[in-house]
């Protein structure tokens, strides 16, 4: 029963954390980093980069000399009447997420590449397959981050199962890590391919493996616990450290150690995994079941 009061309180927070935007603490302003300010923005590096941050009309501009997937920026920005969702403005105007917490007057940005930033109001989904869901909250808060899209305007997918590169996708999106094109895979064309970027930065931080040095399978399917341990290495490459840990419930884990082990006490105490009597490690992954698991981790890393 000890084990199981943490997860409840956890899983309510979570719940109540995506309702309204979290304002349960004041943000502390870093004193140990460099920075550069404009009227409603301050862009922090503990690496001691160079930063050259500006503001033109809606667009928050940042650009610095040390920026990599594991050397990211840190940028507080004052929304100062601006409202909806922060993104990214890409090539020719395409909006890209971008991972940040909401602190109500202000939001946190971790970036891992040079920016340029803008409030946006995003378009509303109305998938019919998760209405009574379970995982109808978490699939709407990636869906309003530009995180995930549905297999049709009306249709997210929710039980279908995800690849390798789709995965590989939507963690590097949601993280907003830099893309890296990978060039050991003899099965990924860096020119053709949508994921060759998200794949290279994945598999740059030690989060994502080949199937063998040269083969990577972008088609293959990622199982529960395939998903568990990339999780856990991502929360790993951000510097997250989990204090307490629960016992885990499941009848099925018997036989999991070391590395995978603690990736998935890890996992199960931020509350990304249900408590079930069976973890079903080798089952694949629905798109549904990986919602939740990525909204949990992006909160517990504080990119959420």
């Amino acid at each position: 029963m000890e084990g199981k009061i943490p997860k409840v309180v956890l899983i309510g927070m979570l719940g109540l954390s995506l309702a309204t935007p979290l304002q349960a603490y004041a943000y502390q302003e870093p004193t140990n980093y460099v920075h550069m300010k404009t009227p409603n923005m301050t862009v922090y590096s503990a690496y001691g980069a160079t930063i050259n941050a500006s503001e033109k009309g809606d667009i928050f501009s940042i650009k610095a000399d040390i920026v990599n997937n594991r050397q990211p920026l840190e940028v507080e920005i004052f929304k100062n009447g601006q409202d909806g969702v922060l993104k990214q403005v890409a090539k020719k105007g395409v909006m890209e997420p971008v991972a940040y917490r909401d602190l109500g007057d202000r939001v946190i940005v971790t970036l891992h590449n040079n920016a340029e930033l803008k409030f946006v109001n995003p378009q509303p989904n109305y998938f019919r397959d998760t209405g009574h869901s379970a995982y109808s909250t978490y699939i709407s808060t990636l869906a309003k981050r530009g995180i995930v899209q549905g297999r049709t305007a009306n249709n997210f997918g929710i039980n279908d199962s995800l690849t390798r590169a789709q995965f590989s996708a939507l963690l590097a999106r949601a993280f907003s890590f830099q893309q890296v094109q990978p060039t050991q895979f003899k099965d990924i064309d860096a020119k053709k391919s949508w994921y060759g970027g998200y794949v290279g930065a994945l598999h740059s931080l030690g989060i994502i493996k080949g199937k063998t040095q040269e083969l990577f399978d972008p088609n293959g399917k990622i199982t529960r616990q395939q998903a568990i341990l990339m999780l856990g290495r991502t929360l790993d490459a951000v510097d997250f450290v989990q204090e307490e840990y629960a016992v885990l419930p499941y009848r099925d884990t018997y036989n999991l150690q070391g590395e995978t082990l603690r990736h998935t006490e890890t996992l199960y105490a931020i509350g990304a995994l249900d408590y079930n009597e069976n973890l079903s490690p080798n089952q694949y992954i629905t798109r549904g079941e990986f919602a939740k698991m990525l909204v949990v981790t992006l909160s517990a890393a504080g990119r959420l």
